[in-house]
C-alpha cells in the first residue's frame, strides 16, 4: 500500500527544479530541527505535526519516517506510529542511510516499536520486536528491559525477572531495569524482595531527575536529526512511589505502605491508581468510610475504571451494603461490554415465553456459588440453557432435569435465545440481600453411580469407622492473591498424627512442594488424577466426614452439598465472607476460621487442631 504522505509529497514534487528541489531540503531541515527541539520540551504531538510537514516537503530524507514514528509514539498516536514504524522498519534504506549520530540504530527503533505495540495491546508482537532489538544488539540494556516489559504483559513473569535483571547488569543505572524487577517481585508473591529494587529505581529516577534541572539551562540546540524520543523508559517518581506502596501493602505491612502512596498522590493528586491502591490499603485495615472515599476518588479520575467498582464493590458487599454493592459490582467491565447487546437482560424484561442463556464467568467456586440463583430464573422463564466451564458439567447435569435448564459447557456451540445474563449479575437484578442467600438444604449434589464408585474407591484406602477429613490446602496458583489465600501443606504436618482420623486430599493437582509432604505422610489420601471433573469431587466429598478447605472452589462446593465444611480464611477475605462472624449466609454448613493477623496460618491451624481433636474426643 503506497502510504498517504508519499502520495501527498509525490504530487508537491511533480515539476520542480533542483533549487525548488534544494529549498525544499532545506525547509525540511528547518523542520526537523525545530520538531527536535518540540520533543526535548515533551511536546510530541507538535513535533509530529512538523515531521508530517517535513514529510511533505522531503520525504527522501534518510530517518525521518523514524523519526515521525518516534514522536507519534511519545504523543500517545500508537496506531498511527506502528503504520510508520512499520514503513521505516520495511525500507532498509530508510533505517540504515543515516550516521549513527544522527539515526537510531535499527535495534533501537524496534525497541520503541515493542513499546508502541504494548500500548496497542498487542505484547506477542511487541515481544518479537523486542527479540530482534535484543539480537541487534545484545548489550543494549534498554533493550533487555523493553523484553521484560513484554514478557511480563504475558503473564510470563519469571521470564520477564531475569531479563529486567540481565538489564541492571548491562546498565547498573538504568532506573527502567530496577523498577521491573521490583515490580516482578511483587508478582511473584515476594514483596518484600521487590523493595531493594524499587528504592533503586527511585534514587536513579531522583537522582536524574536533579541531573535534568541542573543542566537544562545549559543545553545546546538539538541537531537537526536527533531522536529525543528514543526510549529510555521514563518512570515518573509518583509511580515509583504507588509501586513501593504497593510493595509494603502486599507484605501486609500497611502503615509502611499508606506513607507511599499519600506521598505519590503528592507529587501527582489525580493519579487514580495511587488512589485506588490507597483506598485498598485503608480498607485493609478496616478503614471503610476513608478508603470508599479514595476509591470513588479515583472512579472519579476514570469514570469506567471497573478495578475501582469492584474494589468499592467488596467493600460494600462485605460489610453486608448488598444494595449499593451489588449495584457497583455491576459495573464490571464484563457486565458492560454484555449490556451493549440488545439480548442483555435488565431483569425487568418479562421471561414467560422468552429463552434466556445464563453464563458463567470469573472462577469455578463463583459457578458453583451464583448457581443458587439459577430454579429462580428457570421459574420465571419458558427456557434456560447455563452455560459452566467444562469440568463443571457433569456435576451441573446432575440437577438439570430439577432445575428445568439445559446445561452447556463453554466452549461449546450455545443455543440461540431472547436474552443473555452473567451468572454473577443475578444477585442484583433479583435483588439478593443477606437474608435472601441462604439453601439450607443444599443445592447441588453427586451423581448417585459416580458415589458408589468412589465409596468404594475410598473403602479400599480407609477402613470404616474411623473419622474421614478432607484437606484442600491451596487453590489455582495462578489466581492474583494465591499467596495469601493458599497454604503449604506442610502447615498442616501437626495435624496428620491425630489418632482415629484419615486425611484425603480432594484435589486432582498436588503443588510440587506439598508432594514432597505426602511422600512424607503415606498415610494422607490423594487420588490425583482419578478426579476427572467435579461430578468425581462431589462424589468424593460425599463420603467424607468433614471438609478443610482454603478458599477455593472445594469450599464452595462442600458448602453446595450443604456438608460440614471448615473454610480458613485471610485476614482481609474476599468480600462474600465478610468480618468477624464465624458462620456466612451463603453456606450454613459452613464454619469460619479467620485469621488474626496477617499471614499468621499458624494460629488458624492451631484452632482447627483443637476442634478437630474436640469432635474427635467427642465422638461427633
Amino acid at each position: 500500500m503506497t502510504d498517504p504522505l508519499c502520495q501527498t509529497s509525490a504530487g508537491l514534487h511533480t515539476g520542480l527544479g533542483v533549487d525548488a528541489y534544494a529549498d525544499a531540503h532545506t525547509s525540511a531541515t528547518a523542520l526537523l530541527r525545530l520538531a527536535a527541539t518540540l520533543d526535548t520540551q515533551c511536546r510530541h504531538a507538535d513535533a509530529a505535526t512538523l515531521l508530517r510537514a517535513a514529510y511533505i516537503a522531503a520525504p527522501e530524507l534518510p530517518g525521518l519516517q523514524a523519526r515521525l514514528a518516534l514522536s507519534l509514539s511519545a504523543a500517545g498516536d500508537h496506531a498511527t506510529a506502528r503504520e510508520q514504524f512499520e514503513a521505516a522498519l520495511g525500507g532498509d534504506a530508510s533505517v540504515n542511510a543515516v550516521s549513527v549520530n544522527n539515526s537510531p540504530a535499527e535495534p533501537r527503533l524496534r525497541l520503541a516499536f515493542s513499546r508502541t505495540l504494548l500500548a496497542l495491546e498487542a505484547p506477542e508482537e511487541a515481544l518479537a520486536q523486542a527479540e530482534r532489538a535484543v539480537a541487534g544488539n545484545a548489550d543494549d540494556a534498554c533493550a533487555h528491559a523493553a523484553r521484560g516489559d513484554a514478557l511480563a504483559a504475558l503473564l510470563r513473569l519469571a521470564d520477564a525477572l531475569s531479563a529486567y535483571q540481565r538489564a541492571a547488569m548491562l546498565e547498573p543505572s538504568l532506573a527502567w531495569a530496577h523498577y521491573g524487577i521490583g515490580m516482578m517481585f511483587i508478582e511473584l508473591g515476594r514483596p518484600m524482595a521487590a523493595l531493594q529494587g524499587l528504592s533503586s529505581a527511585l534514587e536513579l529516577s531522583e537522582r536524574m531527575q536533579q541531573d535534568a534541572g541542573a543542566a537544562g539551562q545549559a543545553l545546546a540546540p538539538p541537531a537537526p536529526l536527533s531522536f529525543p524520543c528514543l526510549p529510555v523508559h521514563a518512570l515518573s517518581i509518583s509511580a515509583i512511589c504507588e509501586a513501593i506502596g504497593l510493595a509494603w501493602a502486599a507484605g501486609c505491612q500497611l502503615a509502611q505502605a499508606l506513607p507511599w502512596f499519600e506521598r505519590a498522590l503528592e507529587l501527582e493528586p489525580n493519579r487514580a491508581t495511587s488512589l485506588r491502591h490507597m483506598g485498598n490499603a485503608l480498607a485493609m485495615m478496616r478503614a471503610d468510610d476513608a478508603a470508599l472515599a479514595c476509591l470513588q476518588a479515583a472512579r472519579r479520575v476514570r469514570p469506567d475504571w471497573d478495578k475501582a467498582w469492584l474494589d468499592e464493590a467488596g467493600l460494600l458487599l462485605r460489610r453486608g451494603d448488598y444494595a449499593v454493592g451489588w449495584r457497583a459490582y455491576g459495573k464490571r467491565e464484563g457486565q458492560r461490554m454484555l449490556e451493549t447487546l440488545p439480548s442483555c437482560w435488565s431483569g425487568e424484561e418479562p421471561l414467560a415465553d422468552k429463552t434466556i442463556l445464563l453464563l458463567a464467568e470469573q472462577g469455578l467456586g463463583d459457578t458453583i456459588q451464583f448457581a443458587r440463583y439459577v430454579p429462580q430464573v428457570a421459574a420465571l422463564a419458558q427456557r434456560v440453557i447455563l452455560e459452566v466451564q467444562a469440568p463443571l458439567r457433569p456435576l451441573f447435569d446432575e440437577v438439570s432435569r430439577d432445575w428445568g435448564v439445559e446445561i452447556v459447557a463453554r466452549g461449546d456451540a450455545r443455543p440461540d435465545g431472547d436474552h443473555q445474563c452473567l451468572l454473577l449479575s443475578l444477585p442484583r437484578l433479583l435483588r439478593t440481600t443477606a437474608d435472601t442467600t441462604r439453601e439450607p438444604s443444599g443445592y447441588l449434589r453427586s451423581p448417585p453411580a459416580r458415589r458408589a464408585l468412589w465409596r468404594e474407591r475410598l473403602a479400599a484406602r480407609s477402613p470404616t469407622g474411623r473419622l474421614r477429613v478432607g484437606l484442600a490446602p491451596a487453590g489455582n496458583p495462578q489466581f492474583k492473591n494465591d499467596a495469601l489465600r493458599s497454604i503449604p501443606l506442610a502447615a498442616f504436618e501437626a495435624c496428620f498424627d491425630l489418632p482415629g482420623v484419615d486425611w484425603v486430599i480432594p484435589q486432582p493437582e498436588i503443588r510440587d512442594a506439598d508432594r514432597a509432604v505426602l511422600e512424607r505422610h503415606a498415610g494422607v489420601i490423594s487420588f490425583g488424577a482419578q478426579l476427572e471433573d467435579f461430578a468425581d469431587t462431589a462424589a468424593l466429598l460425599d463420603e467424607l466426614d468433614l471438609v478443610i478447605s482454603v478458599d477455593t472452589s472445594i469450599a464452595h462446593l462442600a458448602g453446595a452439598l450443604a456438608l460440614p465444611v471448615w473454610i480458613l480464611l485471610p485476614h482481609f477475605p474476599d468480600w462474600r465472607w465478610m468480618h468477624d462472624r464465624a458462620d456466612t449466609p451463603w453456606y450454613p454448613s459452613a464454619r469460619l476460621f479467620r485469621q488474626t493477623a496477617a499471614r499468621d496460618w499458624g494460629g488458624v491451624i492451631k484452632r482447627v487442631r483443637d476442634a478437630l481433636s474436640e469432635r474427635v474426643r467427642d465422638g461427633v
